[in-house]
């Protein structure tokens, strides 16, 4: 893949983690604010019937992850497809637990389980795109020639 492409790829990937971020900050703020709420009989069935934890829950499981992928492929990173792989990853069991926990269905649940498939095959478009600043790196790390 050119250099131009791969960049194209990461910051793609970026704003789509980053995206994925920003709506569950806005979920963080909506739980921890009091502006969300499940109902009386959803609200029991989370751990402690607090939707405080439900809300740092989401920021340390999905949006701090999706925030270090996205600032990784913006920084062009040598690890941000880990990033990636690691946060698309992280939303899919978030979504499962939430299932596990709410016992109750969402339009959001298949949303997001499909921005977390889009989020892998980003990771999986990364890591067969090989390692980044291939040229760059390469250059950098180069053993100085010592000659006669």
């Amino acid at each position: 893949m050119s250099g131009r492409a791969r960049r194209r790829l990461q910051i793609g990937t970026a704003v789509l983690t980053g995206t994925v971020a920003l709506s569950a900050y806005a979920g963080v703020v909506g739980l921890v604010g009091g502006a969300i709420s499940f109902g009386e009989t959803i609200n029991a069935r989370l751990p402690y019937q607090s939707l405080f934890l439900a809300g740092m829950a989401l920021l340390l499981v999905v949006a701090a992850p999706m925030t270090a992928a996205a600032v990784a492929c913006l920084r062009d990173l040598h690890y941000a497809r880990e990033l990636v792989i690691g946060a698309g990853l992280l939303l899919v069991a978030w979504i499962a637990v939430e299932l596990a926990f709410l016992k109750s269905y969402s339009w959001l649940h298949p949303t997001y389980l499909g921005l977390a498939m889009l989020v892998l095959i980003s990771g999986w478009l990364l890591e067969r795109a090989g390692p980044a600043n291939s040229q760059s790196t390469a250059s950098q790390h180069a053993e100085p020639q010592l000659r006669p």
